[in-house]
C-alpha cells in the first residue's frame, strides 16, 4: 500500500461517542435509527431525515464545545511530538475546533451535504430543505446529509489502514474497543508493534488528559 503520508504518523487516536457525549453532544441518543440512519428511511421521508440533522447541525454550531478530552487531544498535537492522526467515528466538528488538524471522519460529517445528482460534498452550516440547491452543480432538492448510512462503506478506511501500519502509538478513545472494526485496529497497530491504549471510563476526557501529559512528558 502507499503511504499517504508526508511523514508517517507516530500517534494514531480512534475516537467515539462517548467523547462527544461528555461534550454534550449525542446526536443519535433515543433517534428512531431505522427512520434517520438508514438509505431506506431517507427514501421514504427525505424532509424527516433532513430535519433530524437540521436540528442536531443547529445544536452543534449554538450550544455545543470541544470538551476536556478533545482539547487533550490538541494540545498532543499543538506539542510537535510527529504527526498525530484523529480517527473519528464521530459526526461533529469538535476536534477541529478544539485545534487537532488532521482528522478523518470515518463515519461523515455533520457540517457537510452530498450531492445525489453530481455527487459532490460541500460545507452545510445552515438547515437543508426539499428547494436547497447543491452549490456545485445548481441543482435543488437532492441533498443528503454527507453521513455514512448503514451498510455504507466507512469513509477513508484505506489511509486509517497505511496510519496504523505507520504508528507507533495506538489509543481508543469514547468507542468500543470489543467491537469491530475497532478491535481489529488495536489488532493491526500490535501487529505493527504499536503500543496501545484505552480510554473508555468516565470522565473519559480527564483520562486523556493525564494520559497526554504522560506522553509529552516521555516525549521530552
Amino acid at each position: 500500500m502507499t503511504n499517504p503520508f508526508a511523514a508517517p504518523p507516530r500517534i494514531v487516536v480512534l475516537t467515539g461517542p462517548a467523547l462527544s457525549r461528555e461534550a454534550g453532544f449525542a446526536p443519535f441518543d433515543g433517534a428512531p435509527l431505522d427512520a434517520v440512519v438508514t438509505r431506506e428511511g431517507f427514501a421514504r421521508d427525505p424532509e424527516r431525515v433532513r430535519e433530524f440533522y437540521n436540528s442536531r447541525r443547529r445544536q452543534l454550531q449554538t450550544a455545543v464545545v470541544p470538551g476536556p478530552g478533545h482539547r487533550g487531544l490538541a494540545a498532543l498535537d499543538a506539542a510537535g511530538t510527529g504527526v498525530v492522526l484523529i480517527v473519528t467515528r464521530n459526526i461533529d466538528d469538535l476536534h477541529e475546533r478544539a485545534g487537532s488538524r488532521a482528522v478523518i471522519h470515518t463515519h461523515g460529517e455533520l457540517l457537510k451535504a452530498r450531492c445525489l445528482i453530481c455527487g459532490k460534498v460541500s460545507d452545510r452550516f445552515d438547515d437543508i430543505g426539499p428547494a436547497t440547491q447543491c452549490p456545485v452543480c445548481g441543482n435543488a432538492g437532492h441533498l443528503r446529509p454527507h453521513v455514512v448510512w448503514v451498510g455504507e462503506e466507512p469513509l477513508g478506511m484505506a489511509t486509517v489502514y497505511a496510519a496504523l501500519a505507520a504508528c507507533r502509538l495506538f489509543a481508543v478513545v469514547g468507542a468500543d474497543a470489543e467491537a469491530e472494526p475497532v478491535a481489529g485496529f488495536l489488532a493491526d497497530a500490535r501487529r505493527a508493534g504499536a503500543t496501545t491504549a484505552i480510554f473508555n471510563k468516565a470522565p473519559i476526557g480527564e483520562t486523556v488528559g493525564r494520559w497526554v501529559k504522560g506522553v509529552l512528558a516521555s516525549e521530552g
